[in-house]
């Protein structure tokens, strides 16, 4: 099986966030509507100037999302991953080496949430951004730039969420 794995996560073959399978020292997460563009552009210059993007859709042609009107789409992958409690196929297309422009201009079209995947990655070797309708969560190797984070948005991340509680995948499904 084909796997991209990130501070720990296989990110291709997760069938929800995978944010309560981490500590809390290494995860942060935003309600959508907090995290504004600007709140986005400080966080993503903070993490890297360059990202790998991976989400769920159609063909690269991105037809149905537009993509190709908002990146430079010069390196990708295709993969088929088989949800098994759906009994259905889905495709995930990763684009690798987005400059810091790009991924700027996706989180902008994603916040005008004009025909996006339902979830998407922003990735680099040590931490991901997980974005999606309603949270957005970042997971790291990285303790340093987690704590920087929690204290730079203080006001703004989910401190509702901010628990030392963990899970495994099968007990936040309940199949334990």
């Amino acid at each position: 099986m084909t796997s991209i794995k990130v501070a720990g996560i296989d990110i291709l073959n997760q069938m929800v966030s995978p944010f309560m399978f981490v500590e809390n020292d290494k995860r942060v997460r935003f309600y959508e509507s907090r995290l504004t563009y600007f709140g986005y552009m400080k966080l993503l210059k903070k993490i890297s100037n360059k990202y790998d993007l991976l989400y769920n859709g159609f063909d690269i042609n991105a037809q149905h999302y537009r993509l190709g009107k908002i990146i430079d789409i010069k390196r990708y992958n295709e993969y088929i991953v088989y949800n098994e409690e759906l009994k259905k196929d889905f495709t995930h297309v990763n684009i690798k080496g987005l400059p810091l422009e790009d991924a700027i201009n996706y989180v902008r079209y994603h916040k005008r949430k004009e025909k996006m995947p339902f979830f998407s990655y922003l990735y680099n070797d040590k931490t991901f951004i997980r974005l999606s309708p309603f949270y957005i969560d970042v997971i790291s190797k990285d303790t340093a730039l987690i704590t920087w984070i929690k204290q730079e948005y203080k006001y703004d991340y989910a401190h509702d969420f901010d628990v030392d509680e963990v899970m495994t995948e099968a007990e936040w499904l309940g199949e334990y």
